[in-house]
């Protein structure tokens, strides 16, 4: 392994300030000082410095933005997952490699923010899931879901793989549940400050949304899962084919 005076000024830059967040020095949240300032602490040129910024920033460390600076969005290299699609079916899961924490549930009735967000009427009741997802052994999760299903199918907590099947999976499976149509939404949104300190990411930094809805044959949403990805964590990826003609079928 090459000596630190060996390598190149811009990757001994990234070192320090990569060493000095996860130390603590620059915590979850905190800006990084201006880049003159870096410029000068390291007394390096304003180009090697931001080779050393974009480094970090391409690792997940940092967010850079406009005027407003380098912004501590990790304080160690994040796990970012890319969930390859190449069907409907893989569409509406996450990928099988990783699984979930529920930290809370409970009954809840729509208030209108809730039934606006859910596109279902006020006053509907729920059973609430909240959990987080997370890869492998990482610490640092993939994202916050809040499922919602039928009251009556609460006893879904009970399934004996209720943290790494898909719940709408195990619905079907407890209660002959059948679903009829899945419908995705994906958004861009703001992570809520009630979300922040369990992402491990700033409050009112961005975020993608997914939106899965899951309704029965008889016409009814049995489920709807509600899923909020710290900006850099999550990757979807398409790879969508031309079907093959039916013989005989003119072009």
């Amino acid at each position: 392994m090459p000596s630190e005076k060996t390598l190149p000024r811009h990757t001994q830059i990234a070192d320090r300030l990569r060493a000095d967040i996860q130390s603590g020095v620059y915590g979850l949240g905190a800006r990084l000082p201006i880049e003159a300032e870096l410029a000068t602490l390291f007394d390096t040129s304003r180009p090697t410095l931001r080779q050393a910024l974009a480094t970090l920033s391409a690792e997940g460390l940092i967010v850079r933005r406009p005027r407003t600076g380098s912004v501590v969005v990790a304080t160690h290299v994040p796990v970012v997952l890319s969930h390859a699609v190449t069907s409907v079916n893989e569409l509406l899961d996450y990928p099988r490699d990783t699984h979930r924490k529920v930290t809370a549930t409970r009954y809840v009735k729509a208030d209108d923010a809730l039934a606006q967000q859910l596109h279902c009427a006020a006053g509907k009741e729920w059973f609430q899931i909240t959990t987080l997802r997370y890869a492998g052994k990482s610490t640092v999760p993939l994202c916050w879901t809040d499922t919602y299903v039928l009251p009556q199918y609460a006893g879904v907590t009970k399934h004996r793989r209720h943290t790494l099947m898909p719940v709408c999976e195990q619905i079907v499976e407890m209660f002959d549940e059948v679903i009829e149509q899945a419908d995705i939404e994906i958004f861009v949104m703001r992570i809520p400050k009630r979300m922040a300190a369990a992402l491990k990411a700033p409050a009112d930094s961005p975020a993608m949304g997914v939106m899965r809805t899951y309704t029965g044959s008889d016409g009814e949403v049995f489920q709807t899962t509600v899923s909020v990805h710290p900006e850099e964590r999550y990757r979807y990826r398409f790879e969508l084919k031309r079907e093959a003609r039916a013989a005989g079928r003119k072009r």
